[in-house]
């Protein structure tokens, strides 16, 4: 059967190209306009991790398209994972099989709630859909999938004994976050 996947990050640019496409501004006289992205961010502390900390790359994928990023980040991915974390090979090829390209993913053909993850993991994370809930702690997710055991927890990788659990967490948790049940569904700070 095939599955139909939308690629979230990618609908999200292309929208919001439309829409400034749309919006004329002040002085526009009919001419094109040419807009310079400037920021890509599918996943919270992907490129921060990896292009930052490992060859300070973050502003090279940041202007990237996802296409490259077989290229570009999964490079950056192997160089931290294995070079500056230690981690093993097993649990680098996973991290990279599963955050590249950095988008995010739903599968339209699945029901139930989204799920961080939950298509590039196979419903390891706890669903199949994907995509992401406001209330999913998605920084502490990719922090434990790079630091934690939580690759070798979900049996996608042997466990290699080098996980750094002082670096799997923000330490903003659900407590921190306020939410609302009318839009934009995040409240003031606590």
């Amino acid at each position: 059967m095939l599955q139909k996947k939308f690629m979230l990050g990618g609908l999200a640019l292309s929208l919001a190209a439309i829409a400034l496409a749309g919006c004329g501004g002040s002085g526009d006289s009919g001419g094109t306009k040419t807009y310079t992205q400037v920021d890509r961010l599918a996943r919270p502390a992907v490129n921060e991790v990896f292009a930052t900390v490992a060859n300070n790359r973050h502003q090279i994928n940041d202007q990237d398209n996802p296409t490259d990023d077989s290229g570009q980040l999964a490079n950056d991915i192997q160089s931290f994972m294995v070079g500056t974390a230690g981690r093993s090979q097993a649990i680098t090829n996973v991290v990279k099989a599963v955050l590249v390209p950095d988008v995010m993913v739903a599968d339209l053909s699945q029901s139930g709630n989204a799920t961080y993850l939950g298509v590039e993991t196979g419903g390891a994370t706890g669903g199949t859909f994907g995509g992401r809930d406001l209330k999913d702690d998605v920084v502490d997710t990719s922090l434990g999938v790079i630091f934690g055991a939580t690759v070798p927890t979900l049996g996608l990788a042997p466990e290699d004994g080098k996980e750094i659990p002082a670096l799997t967490s923000d330490h903003v948790g659900f407590g921190a976050k306020h939410f609302t049940s009318a839009f934009p569904y995040l409240g003031a700070p606590k």
